[in-house]
C-alpha cells in the first residue's frame, strides 16, 4: 500500500490526534518532539507528524519525518503536502517546503548565517542574519546536501548528492557540486 493511501485510510484518526494535541502549548510539543526524535517506525512517524502539525507555521498532509531529524525553530517553518524528510536531516530557521518534495538523509538546510563585520568580536559572537529558504513543488534533494540561507530551489528540480547550494536554482534544473552548478535542464 502506498504511503499516501495509508495516510488517507487513517486520516480521521490522525486528525483527531492532532486536535487533541492542540491543548499542549508549543513549548511542550517542541520538548516532546526532541524526546521522540529517534522513535522508530510508523509510531514514530505518527508522533512526529502530530507534534509538528501543532508546532509549524503550516504543515500539510501525508508528511513523513523519519527518525533523527532535527528541527531548529520549527514554529517559523512551512511544509507542504506529500513531503518526506529522511533520517538525520537538520532544518534550521525560516524554511518553506512546497508539495511533493523528498529530502534524502543527512541533508542540512539553514536559513541562518553568521556575519563577520565586527572585527573587535570573534566571528562566533558577531550577529546572525536570516534569509528564508524556499523549496518549491516537486523537488528531490539527494543525500548529504547543504542548502544555505536565501536559496530558492525552483519547481521540478534535483539537487545531486553531496551538493552545497549557495545560490538559487532555476525551475527544471539538475544541479550538483560544491558550490552547486547547473548540470543540465530537465
Amino acid at each position: 500500500m502506498a504511503q499516501g493511501s495509508v495516510f488517507k485510510k487513517f486520516e480521521p484518526f490522525i486528525t483527531l490526534l492532532v486536535f487533541c494535541n492542540k491543548i499542549l502549548p508549543v513549548w511542550a510539543n517542541k520538548f516532546l518532539l526532541v524526546c521522540f526524535r529517534n522513535f522508530p517506525g510508523s509510531p514514530g512517524v505518527l508522533i512526529r507528524y502530530v507534534l509538528l502539525k501543532n508546532i509549524c507555521k503550516s504543515f500539510g498532509k501525508n508528511v513523513v519525518i523519519f527518525q533523527g531529524v532535527i528541527f531548529d525553530v520549527p514554529e517559523i517553518m512551512e511544509i507542504g503536502n506529500n513531503v518526506s524528510i529522511y533520517q538525520y536531516c537538520y532544518l534550521a530557521g525560516e524554511i518553506c517546503i512546497g508539495d511533493d518534495v523528498a529530502i534524502a538523509h543527512t541533508t542540512a538546510i539553514h536559513s541562518f548565517n553568521h556575519t563577520w563585520d565586527d572585527t573587535n568580536l570573534p566571528i562566533r559572537y558577531n550577529p546572525i542574519y536570516s534569509k528564508k529558504v524556499v523549496i518549491e513543488n516537486d523537488v528531490w534533494i539527494a543525500c548529504n546536501c547543504i542548502i544555505l540561507s536565501g536559496v530558492k530551489i525552483g519547481k521540478r528540480s534535483v539537487i545531486a548528492a553531496g551538493s552545497v547550494v549557495t545560490k538559487s536554482v532555476e525551475n527544471n534544473s539538475l544541479v550538483g557540486g560544491n558550490p552547486a552548478r547547473l548540470i543540465k535542464n530537465i
